[in-house]
């Protein structure tokens, strides 16, 4: 069974609500979501906020959080899944940034280098991945990295979804 059509089984079961934050996914995690009929049951919104200013105002990621440690880290991811729970009042929530390339990267935080936020109710998990590609064609590696990303979310998402609820 795809990631999403769990999802929706879990989540309508506990009666949960999601919602989103992404900055290197691109709103991929929130596409998946929808994509499943029915989900407008369980999926509240999401912001796609690629640009700090944007994760600042609306997600309410401190200035001093990215100045410290950038845009991409966990202490952002961190900050950016429980701005978006709190904005849209959810019960869960999903969190992505990284640098999905061809550029951007350096030798501490590389292409590919992802966090994933996932709050479920008063849990918060932040995960670190790097997604790897080794397609020819830069844009190809670019989008297998945040569909790697957002598939990866998901299937957190589920996880953590399993322990808690019971």
């Amino acid at each position: 069974m795809k990631p999403e059509f769990e999802l929706k089984e879990l989540l309508t079961k506990a009666g949960l609500k999601l919602s989103t934050a992404e900055s290197c996914t691109g709103g991929l995690v929130a596409a998946r979501i929808v994509n499943v009929p029915g989900s407008s049951e369980y999926f509240m919104g999401g912001v796609v906020a690629y640009d700090n200013h944007i994760k600042m105002k609306v997600l309410n990621v401190k200035a001093e959080t990215l100045l410290k440690y950038g845009a991409v880290s966990e202490e952002t991811a961190r900050e950016m899944v429980l701005g978006v729970k709190e904005l849209m009042n959810t019960d869960c929530a999903i969190s992505t940034t990284g640098i999905a390339g061809p550029s951007g990267g350096t030798e501490e935080k590389p292409v590919g280098l992802t966090y994933i936020g996932v709050a479920v109710k008063d849990r918060v998990e932040v995960f670190k991945f790097i997604f790897k590609d080794d397609d020819p064609d830069e844009v190809k590696r670019r989008n297998h990295r945040r569909r790697k990303a957002a598939k990866k979310a998901l299937k957190l998402l589920i996880e953590i979804l399993k322990e808690e609820v019971k």
